[in-house]
């Protein structure tokens, strides 16, 4: 995990938050989220000399997805969420721009086995509530929760497949869990720990 650098980007109609997580020894790296593509993530990773190892989804909405038609890095998603990736109705891309499908096929989490990236570990938790196929990703003390919890707030489940029974679960009996000083880096807003939201987030109480 020293190796590691992690770096935030924003944008997309939504603002979504695309991380990047690289080695500075080998300079290989993996991305979390993919939202539309921008200028400022690919000027990035050309000016570091960077290596994309895969695309890590944390679910399938559009504002997560919508970069991925540009390159043919391998990407990764949770099999319950594969049937969004190419229905613009339920990745939602039909209500807020042009619709957007994804033709490319997934690779497939399995939960409980952990995705490799040179010597750390990354594990995949299943969160689903947001969305049926909704992840979390554990690297270390970092907790990649997507659109599952935010600072001071959850998911939306006012929309088709997500449940709020399940995403309030979700939170409370696998995040929640976690350490207290695990910081939580979500799919929107800016990043928390498992700690303050225990203690401060007004949905949870």
């Amino acid at each position: 995990m020293d190796d590691l650098i992690l770096k935030t980007f924003c944008f997309g109609e939504l603002s979504a938050n695309c991380y990047l997580i690289f080695s500075r020894t080998t300079k290989h790296a993996f991305i979390i989220d993919r939202p539309a593509s921008s200028d400022e993530l690919d000027d990035f990773i050309e000016s570091q000399g960077l290596k994309i190892d895969f695309v890590a989804l944390t679910h399938a909405h559009f504002d997560h997805i919508g970069g991925l038609g540009k390159d043919t890095i391998p990407f990764y998603i949770h099999r319950q969420d594969v049937p969004l990736l190419g229905d613009p109705n339920l990745n939602f891309s039909s209500l807020f721009l042009s619709p957007f499908s994804v033709k490319a096929k997934p690779r497939l989490y399995e939960e409980g086995k952990l995705l490799e990236f040179g010597e750390c570990r990354l594990e995949i938790i299943h969160t689903p509530g947001h969305t049926p196929g909704s992840v979390s990703l554990k690297l270390g003390n970092w907790l990649f929760s997507g659109d599952t919890l935010f600072y001071d707030s959850v998911g939306r489940t006012d929309i088709p497949l997500a449940s709020s029974t399940e995403i309030i679960a979700s939170i409370k009996n696998k995040i929640l869990s976690l350490p207290d000083d695990t910081i939580v880096y979500p799919g929107h807003g800016p990043a928390t720990t498992v700690g303050r939201e225990k203690r401060e987030n007004p949905f949870l109480q």
